[in-house]
């Protein structure tokens, strides 16, 4: 879906790239997240994408059509790229519905068409849209105002969105909430994701493909579970942190380690020994102890598509030390 291509960018006034030859692809219904220090490029990255900030060099293609020709004209395809970032930027003297309704005014959508799509957009993303569509964002909570700030970027149902440490500016029981919240959504969405965080366990728990960067520079890109248990340099294991262990069982999702293959006996349903495919594996650990049981099914919905076993949890554990 996003490919970049050798990707520079040199600041007028300095000779340091800040992003230097940076190559990936993110697949389709994924969320891919940038991780790294301050200034390492990952805004600039994401800025790049949407054409914020011109590449001094290197090529940009969504869906397969190069869109860093300058014929491409750049606020169209904002229009076609959902952005949320960390101040969520909401305007101060427009009503929630107004904020949310930009984006397809803009696209000259009939007023019939806008109203209920923000309704549903303000239920979707958890607020009671009744209450808060006439309110403005001086008397919303920081994180009501960061729901406002994702609806507002869906409005239009952009294919891609483009997210700069959406949740950074609210505490940490607010954020958790929100990033569960949002990774519920995208199971329904499918939307293509560029997800911006310092913060390495929401990278882990928030990304498909994580791309870490460091100095301009992307220096591994991955799965969770192979940044995890194979990281590329002592760089990648400062980043990680010593409790790979915790970061293993507390942020990998179970659908990540489930068996698809393993017929679920009765007794595992008997004992309600349930979990979500969203659930991190350390869930599915304290539902096997809780429940006196070495298995438990994961579903996705209703849907159940494959168990986790005692057994695949000790591999899992086994792969830091390359034991398997």
């Amino acid at each position: 879906m996003i490919v970049l291509d050798k990707v520079d960018k040199i600041f007028p006034g300095t000779t340091v790239p800040a992003v230097k030859q940076v190559s990936f692809q993110v697949d389709e219904g994924n969320i891919c997240v940038f991780v790294g220090p301050s200034g390492c490029g990952k805004t600039t990255i994401l800025r790049i994408i949407n054409r914020l900030i011109e590449p001094t060099s290197g090529d940009i293609y969504i869906k397969g059509k190069k869109v860093s020709d300058k014929e491409v004209n750049p606020d169209h395809l904002r229009r076609e790229i959902g952005y949320v970032i960390q101040q969520i930027g909401l305007l101060p003297h427009r009503t929630v519905e107004q904020n949310v309704a930009l984006v397809p005014r803009l696209l000259k959508w009939p007023e019939e068409r806008i109203k209920p799509r923000v309704k549903e957009l303000l239920d979707m993303v958890g607020l009671d849209s009744n209450e808060v569509i006439h309110k403005y964002p001086f008397q919303l909570s920081g994180g009501m105002m960061q729901r406002v700030g994702v609806a507002r970027a869906l409005a239009a149902d952009p294919p891609i969105m483009l997210m700069d440490e959406p949740f950074g500016a609210v505490d940490p029981i607010v954020r958790g909430r929100l990033q569960d919240e949002f990774l519920r959504l995208q199971k329904e969405m499918k939307k293509t994701i560029c997800f911006v965080t310092h913060d390495i366990n929401e990278a882990i728990k928030m990304g498909d493909h994580i791309v870490i960067m460091n100095k301009g520079e992307l220096v591994q890109h991955g799965t969770p579970m192979e940044i995890l248990t194979e990281p590329a340099n002592d760089f990648v294991k400062d980043l990680i942190g010593v409790d790979r262990e915790i970061k293993l069982l507390d942020l990998t999702r179970s659908s990540e380690i489930v068996d698809r293959n393993k017929e679920v006996l009765g007794e595992t349903r008997e004992k309600d020994c349930f979990i979500s495919a969203l659930d991190p594996v350390q869930r599915a650990l304290e539902t096997m102890m809780k429940n006196d049981s070495d298995i438990v099914v994961v579903r996705d919905g209703e849907k159940e598509i494959g168990t986790i076993c005692w057994g695949d949890i000790k591999k899992l554990i086994n792969k830091l030390s390359g034991e398997a």
